[in-house]
C-alpha cells in the first residue's frame, strides 16, 4: 500500500467555524458539518470498491489536510480525481508520502475532531497499519521495525555519482548502478527483476548504500513508493507475530529491509532460526514481485548459516553489493563528512584518522565507521561531559581461545573409546580425500552414532566438540549441532510429526542432529513416537551424506530402544559408551575446572576432594561431571563468604582470592543414609 498526505486550499468551500479549540486550534467544525459528510462519502467509496481509503484530518487557516491509502495497483491520479469529485472547489497544493505511524496519527486527529463515524482502531487493523510486535515482560521483543521515506527529488546521475564517490562505493555497487540507469530499460514499474543482498561490517555502512540505492530505483521508476520498513534484531519467534505479516503486505510498492543479525543458537533455537529463514524465503516468494527485498548481512552478526541463507535467496534473483574501500585520502574525506554532521568543530584531520587501523593501506567503510565512533565517543568527554576529559576506559583483555576442538577433546578426562573412534573417523575422511585426489571413486560410509551413558558423562559436550572437529576436517560442511528431545519431535496430531522431524533434518544439514533420551519416543507405546522413529529412519537415508545423527541416553534404556527398532540399529555405525567417572577422574575434572576458572587448591584440599568424590561414586545417579561442577560452585560461594567475613574493612590479596581451602569443600547434593533406631525396651 502507498500512503499519501495532501495539502489543499479550502478557502472556497465556505466552511463555518465554531471558534477555537481548547488546544488553541484555529477552527473547530462540528461532527455533523460538511466535513463529516465528505468523510462519510469517502468511507462509503472505500467500503464499496476497496481501492483507496481517504479521510480529511485537519484544517488550519484555510489549509486542509487529507490522507489517503492506496493499493499499489491504483493509479494515484484516480484517487486525486475522486477527491476533486467530492470537493470540486478545493485546490490541491502539495502531496507527499508518509509513514504508517504518521497516517494513523492523522486518523486519530480526525476522530478527535468528530469528523468520522469510523472506529479508528478497527480501521488500523483493517488497513493493516500495525507492524510493531507484542511486548512481553518475560521475553525480548520478536523484532524491531522502523519506517523511513525516500524520495527521488533532486536525484540525477551526476549527484548519484558524487554520492558513490563519497561513500567509497565498491565495484559491485557501480556495476549495479550501470544496470539501473541503462538506457535499454523501460522506465515503468512492472515488478522486481532482482532483489539485493548488502554485505558490510557495520549497519551504518549498509545504510549509506541503501540511501543511494532506493532513490536511484525511484528515479528510474523501479519503485512505486519510497516508503521502506527496516526490520532488525529478528528472533526465531518473529514469524509467529501477527503484525509481522503486515510489514510485507503493507510494503507493496515499496521496500522491506531485513537485517540478518542475531544470536547464533543451538538446540531448539537453531531450529527456530531455520524456521524463520524459511518463512522469510516464503515471504520473498509471495511478495517479491510487488515488494523490493533488501537483505543486510553484517559481518560476524548473522544468526543463520550460509546454507540457510542460500535457501532464503533461492526464491529470487539476488544482486550482492559489498561495502567499498579506499586509501587514506578517501578515508579521511569520508571521516570529515561524518564529523561535519556533529556539533564538534575544533578538530583536525589527524584527530579523526588516528583511530584507523595502523597496519592497513586500504580502509573499508566499516573501518571508517569504527574510527568515527571512537572519535565521537572521545568527543563526548572532551566537549560535552568535560569532567571525564582525563578519564580513559580500562582496557579489559579477554583470553582468546587457542585450543582447537580436536585438542580440547583430547584434553578431556577419560573417554578413551570416544577419542579412538574420533581418530578413526578422521582417518577415514582423510583417506577418502586422498582417493579423490588420485582419481579413485569415493565410498561414503554411514557415520550415525549412539552415545550411551549416565547423566554428566559429557555426551552433549563431546557431540558439540565433535561437530567442530568434523567441520575443521571438512567431513561436515558447517559443523553446527541441532539438539532436540521427544517434545521437539512429536506433533499433537496425526501427520504433524513427520513434518516436524523432516524440518529438524533440514535444520541440521551440514551438521549433527543430536537426539537426547531417544528411547522416550517409544515408551508406553505412544503412536506419534513410533511415527517419529519411522520418519527418522527414512530421513537418515535421505540425508545420509549431509547429516550425522547422534542418539543419546541411559545405557539400559538405549539398549532396549535399539532392540525394539532393528531398522534403526542397522543404520548406526558407532556405539560409544560413556562410563561413569572414577574418583581419580572426577578429581582430574575438578583440576581442569579450577584451571579454567583461575582458582587453585593445595594438596590437603585435593585429598579431601578425592575423598568426597570417592563417597559420591558409591551412590547411584550421583551426576558424574555435574556433581563436580556443583561441588566447585558451592566451594566458591563458601570461599566468598569466608573471605568477606575475615577481611571486613581490610585488604584482600590476589593469592587469597584464588585459593580454595579444604574448609570450602563439603559433600553436597547426595541423600544421607537414615540412622537406624532400636525400638523396644531395655532391661534395667
Amino acid at each position: 500500500m502507498i500512503l499519501y498526505k495532501y495539502t489543499a486550499d479550502c478557502s472556497k468551500l465556505n466552511l463555518d467555524q465554531e471558534g477555537t479549540t481548547k488546544e488553541g486550534y484555529e477552527g473547530l467544525y462540528p461532527r455533523r458539518s460538511d466535513i463529516a459528510e465528505w468523510n462519510s462519502k469517502f468511507y462509503t467509496a472505500y467500503r464499496t470498491e476497496k481501492k483507496f481509503f481517504i479521510m480529511i484530518s485537519d484544517i488550519r487557516k484555510d489549509k486542509m489536510t487529507i490522507v489517503a491509502e492506496l493499493e499499489m495497483e491504483v493509479d494515484p491520479r484516480e484517487c486525486v480525481d475522486y477527491i476533486r469529485k467530492i470537493l470540486p472547489e478545493m485546490e490541491l497544493l502539495a502531496c507527499e508520502e508518509i509513514t504508517s505511524d504518521e497516517f494513523y496519527k492523522e486518523m486519530v486527529r480526525t476522530e478527535r475532531n468528530n469528523w468520522t463515524e469510523c472506529y479508528i482502531r478497527s480501521m488500523k487493523e483493517d488497513l493493516k497499519l500495525a507492524t510493531e510486535p507484542e511486548h512481553s515482560y518475560y521475553e525480548p521483543v520478536a523484532y524491531q521495525v522502523s519506517e523511513r521515506i525516500y524520495t527521488s527529488q533532486d536525484m540525477n546521475r551526476q549527484k548519484q555519482s558524487e554520492q558513490m564517490q563519497e561513500i567509497m562505493a565498491s565495484e559491485s555497487f557501480y556495476e549495479e548502478m550501470e544496470r539501473i540507469y541503462a538506457l535499454e530499460n523501460e522506465k515503468r514499474f512492472v515488478g522486481h527483476p532482482v532483489h539485493y543482498l548488502i554485505t558490510a561490517g557495520d549497519k551504518a555502512a549498509a545504510d549509506d548504500m541503501i540511501d543511494i540505492l532506493i532513490p536511484a530505483l525511484l528515479e528510474n521508476q523501479r519503485l512505486l513508493s519510497g516508503r521502506a520498513y527496516d526490520v532488525q534484531k529478528m528472533t526465531h519467534k518473529a514469524e509467529q507475530e501477527g503484525n509481522f505479516e503486515n510489514i510485507f503486505s503493507g510494503a507493496k510498492g515499496g521496500t522491506v529491509i531485513l537485517s540478518l543479525e542475531g544470536e547464533k543458537s543451538t538446540g531448539m533455537y537453531a531450529t527456530g532460526n531455520y524456521d524463520l529463514a524459511k518463512a522469510l524465503g516464503n515471504k520473498l516468494n509471495e511478495y517479491g514481485n510487488s515488494t523490493l527485498f533488501i537483505f543486510v548481512d553484517i559481518s560476524g552478526n548473522r544468526s543463520v548459516s550460509d546454507d540457510t541463507i542460500a535457501e532464503i535467496l533461492s526464491n529470487a534473483d539476488l544482486i550482492q553489493i559489498q561495502e567499498g574501500q579506499g586509501d587514506l585520502k578517501r578515508a579521511s574525506a569520508y571521516l570529515k563528512r561524518l564529523a561535519e554532521k556533529t556539533e564538534y568543530h575544533d578538530y583536525t584531520i589527524d584527530e579523526l584518522t588516528q583511530y584507523l587501523p595502523k597496519e592497513k593501506k586500504l580502509y573499508s567503510v566499516s573501518d571508517i565507521y569504527n574510527a568515527y565512533n571512537r572519535w565521537y565517543g572521545r568527543g563526548l568527554k572532551t566537549h560535552i561531559y568535560k569532567a571525564y576529559k582525563e578519564k580513559d576506559l580500562i582496557k579489559i583483555e579477554l583470553k582468546k581461545k587457542t585450543d582447537k576442538p580436536y585438542l580440547e577433546l583430547q584434553k578431556m578426562v577419560g573417554l578413551s573409546e570416544v577419542k579412538k573412534v574420533t581418530d578413526e573417523i578422521l582417518a577415514a575422511a582423510k583417506m577418502q580425500k586422498m582417493r579423490k585426489q588420485m582419481g579413485l571413486s569415493g565410498v561414503q560410509s554411514s557415520m550415525h552414532m549412539l552415545f550411551s551413558g549416565n547423566p554428566g558423562t559429557a555426551k552433549t559436550t563431546v557431540a558439540r566438540l565433535l561437530s567442530q572437529v568434523l567441520k575443521e576436517e571438512e567431513v561436515l560442511k558447517y559443523g553446527h549441532i541441532v539438539e532436540c528431545g521427544r517434545q521437539d519431535l512429536v506433533g499433537k496430531y496425526v501427520g504433524w510429526t513427520a513434518q516436524i522431524v523432516e524440518s529438524k533434518f533440514q535444520a541440521a544439514r551440514g551438521g549433527i542432529l543430536f537426539i537426547d533420551e531417544a528411547y522416550s519416543l517409544v515408551e508406553d507405546n505412544r503412536t506419534y513416537g513410533a511415527e517419529a522413529i519411522n520418519t527418522i529412519v527414512q530421513e537418515m537415508e535421505n540425508y545420509r551424506d549431509e547429516v550425522i545423527v547422534i542418539f543419546a541416553g541411559y545405557p539400559e534404556k538405549m539398549k532396549e530402544f535399539l532392540e525394539q527398532n532393528e531398522g534403526l540399529a542397522s543404520r548406526i555405525a558407532f556405539h560409544l559408551n560413556f562410563p561413569d567417572y572414577s574418583p581419580v577422574e572426577l578429581t582430574q575434572i575438578l583440576d581442569l575446572m579450577l584451571e579454567k576458572s583461575e582458582y587453585r587448591m593445595d594438596e590437603r584440599t585435593r585429598e579431601k576432594c578425592f575423598s568426597i568424590c570417592a563417597d559420591a561414586c558409591r551412590e547411584e545417579n550421583y551426576g558424574n561431571g555435574r556433581f563436580v561442577r556443583n561441588l566447585l560452585d558451592h566451594a566458591i560461594m563458601r570461599q566468598a563468604d569466608r573471605l568477606i567475613r575475615e577481611h571486613q574493612n581490610g585488604t584482600l590479596e590476589k593469592e587469597e582470592a584464588c585459593l580454595l581451602t579444604a574448609d570450602d569443600f563439603e559433600m553436597i547434593g547426595l541423600k544421607k543414609k537414615p540412622q537406624s533406631r532400636q525400638i523396644g525396651f531395655c532391661a534395667g
